[in-house]
């Protein structure tokens, strides 16, 4: 499941090398994007320079930059448009570089399903938030000396930035040395939020329009292990790393049971932004390790924050079982069943590899991830966290959890 990230520095001052400031973005987006990073630079002639970023490698100097992390290598690029380069990366569904120009130019239909950050030759920052609302976009500020954007707010804290607003649905931002915009399209009373930026994509020290990350997903923990009591006995509580840590921390707290890092991860890529499915079998071989000496002869609850193809979590109880020696291993997921593949742009399985959508009966799932026991979070209990965090539920997207209808379709 993986998405783009991205972040955007514009210096109103001279003097500013703003190659550094996003070369410290780079590790903080690390979990929307892949291994490559994206970077174009604006150099003091107008000329954008472009490089491809290692975890090693330098940003070339600017004054003004982008820095996309990606799934896609559609989602960024350098298009001519007219007389003036433009740099942009995208998050959702990929548009033509024809239709990057219209929205910079502010020509023609915005795109519904698209968040874009650009970056301009003649030096003009812009961000567009698209009506649908579905991604989070971010104005932040060094000061009175950068200008920074992104779609993660943590993005914007570790580069020593201030979070100034949580762009709205429908809106576009730009910024230039002499001056800051922020206009609207239109108004959307259709608006909705990605339900799954609250439960997997967004880092946990980030805010998702004003709510905390963090908080939305220790409540889905503790409402997942009331779920569990008097249904699951076990010894020990472990999360899947990474992204189950902070749930089977909370379950734990929840069960008064104790929760161990006995499963260690070697590798730091997230097992589902990889495309082939071999591939993520031998990642996640790779990459987890047990502590045995916690794991052995004892009933294990293995709490993860969604399943997709299930081949991390089967994989997981086979290490648990075979590697490590556990008695039982019980599986809990702290998100309702996933049955359908984002139609607005997050990189997915396709529905017929969705373990959720090919087995409806929980035995048979269980039996496929060779488990004791398994058990998914409600629909209710996610919406009633939603109530709790004061986020209306009627504006969270959910078509990948119940399937019936695409729910932004304009």
């Amino acid at each position: 499941m993986g998405v783009s990230g991205f972040v955007g520095v514009i210096s109103f001052h001279e003097g500013w090398d703003v190659s550094k400031i996003l070369r410290y973005a780079l590790p903080v987006l690390r979990h929307r994007g892949n291994d490559t990073a994206w970077a174009a630079l604006l150099s003091s002639d107008s000329r954008f320079v472009i490089q491809e970023v290692k975890e090693d490698s330098n940003i070339p100097s600017g004054w003004a930059g982008l820095l996309c992390l990606y799934t896609n290598e559609a989602s960024r690029g350098l298009v001519k448009c007219g007389n003036t380069d433009i740099a942009y990366c995208v998050e959702g569904v990929v548009v033509k570089p024809t239709e990057v120009c219209k929205l910079v130019n502010g020509d023609g239909e915005a795109p519904a399903y698209t968040s874009l950050v650009a970056l301009t030759s003649y030096g003009e920052l812009i961000a567009y938030r698209p009506v649908t609302g579905l991604r989070n976009l971010v104005l932040g500020a060094y000061g009175f000396d950068l200008a920074m954007i992104s779609n993660e707010s943590s993005a914007i804290n570790a580069l020593g930035g201030e979070v100034r607003l949580f762009v709205e649905p429908g809106s576009i931002v730009k910024a230039s040395k002499l001056n800051l915009s922020i206009g609207r399209f239109t108004d959307n009373t259709r608006s909705k939020l990605c339900v799954m930026e609250f439960i997997y994509l967004s880092r946990p020290d980030s805010e998702v329009d004003g709510h905390p990350v963090y908080e939305f997903r220790k409540a889905l923990a503790r409402r997942l292990a009331l779920r569990l009591m008097n249904r699951v006995d076990a010894d020990l509580v472990i999360g899947m790393p990474e992204t189950g840590i902070i749930y089977g921390i909370k379950a734990a707290e929840t069960l008064r049971k104790p929760f161990e890092y006995a499963l260690l991860n070697i590798e730091r890529r997230r097992s589902a932004l990889r495309d082939d499915l071999l591939d993520k079998v031998s990642s996640v071989h790779l990459k987890l390790s047990p502590v045995i000496s916690a794991i052995r002869g004892r009933r294990i609850l293995l709490v993860d924050d969604s399943l997709l193809t299930g081949i991390s979590i089967k994989e997981a109880s086979q290490v648990l079982r075979h590697r490590a020696g556990a008695r039982e291993v019980h599986v809990a997921i702290a998100s309702p069943r996933i049955i359908r593949s984002c139609p607005y742009g997050i990189d997915m399985p396709p529905d017929n590899q969705l373990l959720a959508n090919a087995f409806s009966n929980y035995a048979d799932a269980q039996r496929v991830l060779e488990v004791d026991s398994l058990t998914w979070l409600s629909l209710d209990d996610l919406y009633a966290t939603a109530d709790e965090a004061g986020i209306d539920r009627d504006h969270l997207c959910t078509y990948c959890l119940k399937g019936d209808k695409h729910e932004l379709d304009l």
